[in-house]
């Protein structure tokens, strides 16, 4: 059974009336597809085609306002939220070979004796591969389970599953494709980190030394800053109001002025003629350390801007 086929049936199974279809930006020439062998099951459906950037990034609000009994999320497994109305979480898993990839790239491998592997959800079932690949070639592998993720896996913002096996690596080896998950370890561990990036079909040695410089930067700026811009989003597992409102009164009480400011997806776009000497994002992360440039103020993380405020000339 191919993976539409089985998405479709594990949606009939659940017997709606309508559902609301959450697919990632890579699937959408199969989004018409979907919507045809469920219209052939007799399943009234929809497709979201707004930006998906996991399962912190849910539309159940949005299906439950349109009348829908079922949200499908494909591409991502649970988060920890819990959602208005019932919800079907599909990771869909790309096929790759990764047999090959990993025999090209051994020689960099070789100086490292244990070896952390991690991936995403749509790359889990290639891990157990690789695993005998590489303990075939005599590397002892570790994989583990995270505080809310599956043996192995990795998210942006959750990288626990590496982390527990820390003690016993010589290095990471990420597989699958972007710096999105990788970086999250990266910033989190002095263990080296590798991707074997499916994109380009080579291994590559990740280096963090331009993202922690642009960090460096980013809170010695902040420390002159007298205006704060905070960013909350909308999004149902990142939106975060009550650390929002303490940032306010920490900045507050600093001598400095702050105020609030909410979007779906936080983007440099929408920040456009907001006038404040810095911003502080309290949605994904990942935003302030991937596109830290690419913001017309500094950008800063919680923790980040508490450091900005504690060597500021107050």
């Amino acid at each position: 059974m191919n993976q539409i086929e089985d998405l479709v049936e594990r949606i009939v199974d659940e017997d709606p009336d309508k559902v609301l279809v959450q697919i990632p930006e890579g699937l959408r020439k199969k989004a018409t597809t979907i919507q045809k062998r469920l219209d052939d099951k007799g399943v009234e459906s929809m497709v979201s085609l707004d930006p998906c950037y996991g399962a912190c990034d849910i539309k159940d609000t949005e299906a439950e306002e349109l009348g829908c009994d079922l949200l499908v999320h494909v591409g991502h497994t649970r988060f920890s939220k819990k959602e208005r109305i019932k919800t079907l979480y599909f990771p869909w898993h790309y096929e790759r070979e990764v047999v090959p990839l990993l025999e090209d790239s051994l020689d960099r491998l070789k100086e490292f004796d244990n070896i952390g592997l991690i991936s995403t959800a749509n790359f889990l079932p290639l891990l157990h591969e690789a695993s005998g690949f590489l303990e075939e070639e005599g590397f002892n592998v570790f994989m583990d389970e995270g505080e809310r993720t599956s043996e192995g896996q990795v998210l942006g913002c959750d990288v626990s599953a590496a982390l527990a096996v820390e003690d016993s690596v010589d290095c990471y080896l990420y597989l699958g494709s972007g710096l999105f998950h990788p970086l999250g370890l990266l910033s989190e561990t002095d263990v080296p980190v590798f991707r074997l990036d499916f994109e380009e079909n080579e291994l590559e040695k990740l280096d963090f030394d331009r993202f922690e410089r642009q960090r460096i930067v980013a809170v010695e700026k902040a420390k002159d800053a007298e205006t704060f811009g905070i960013l909350l989003t909308t999004k149902k597992g990142q939106s975060k109001p009550e650390l929002a409102s303490e940032l306010k009164e920490r900045i507050v009480e600093c001598g400095k002025k702050a105020y609030m400011f909410v979007m779906d997806e936080v983007t440099p776009g929408k920040l456009a003629g907001i006038d404040v000497d810095c911003l502080v994002n309290t949605a994904c992360p990942r935003i302030a350390v991937e596109h830290r440039t690419d913001f017309g103020a500094t950008i800063l993380n919680p923790a980040e801007l508490e450091e900005a405020l504690s060597g500021s000339n107050l």
